[in-house]
């Protein structure tokens, strides 16, 4: 799932401290997740190749929202009952405490992505646009840091462990 451009620095860097996927996670789960973050990374490759720092924004802040999708339907919080709040990162805080600096660092930039969807005149420089891009690629790498540690923590089919029933 890399694309060669992330870097694991940043807001929430920490990672899961070895936990794994809650239990019963079901494989359609795992896959709803690794399926979000593949759409994450094209929006960011997406992202790379705009020349409007505004649009680089805006799209660089779509993979964001599908990175945290990727971690709500990772950690079954896409599925709970009708949260009191429909913010992804408020929802993000509450799945994975975890990512808690992430959702403070992509919710500071809510208002001005909501202006640009608005299609309101908002001034982004091409390095602020960089900068932006660069800290959504570690929020990405992050997200797939995730899911990947629990794929290497799950033992392999019909793996006991020395132990038999």
């Amino acid at each position: 799932m890399s694309d060669g451009n992330r870097t694991s620095s940043g807001p929430g860097a920490n990672g899961r401290g070895g936990m794994g996927p809650p239990a019963g996670e079901s494989s359609a789960r795992r896959g709803r997740a690794g399926s979000l973050l593949k759409k994450a990374d094209g929006l960011l490759m997406a992202a790379a190749g705009e020349p409007d720092p505004r649009e680089c924004f805006r799209t660089a802040y779509l993979a964001a929202l599908r990175g945290a999708g990727a971690v709500l339907a990772f950690t079954g919080a896409d599925t709970a009952p009708r949260a009191r709040s429909r913010n992804a990162w408020v929802l993000l805080q509450r799945a994975a405490p975890e990512f808690v600096m992430w959702a403070d660092y992509f919710s500071a930039h809510s208002e001005l992505r909501a202006a640009l969807e608005a299609g309101l005149d908002r001034e982004i420089g091409r390095p602020e646009a960089v900068e932006f891009h660069s800290r959504v690629g570690a929020f990405l790498h992050d997200v797939e840091d995730l899911l990947a540690s629990a794929a290497r923590l799950r033992p392999a089919p019909g793996w006991t462990g020395g132990m038999s029933a």
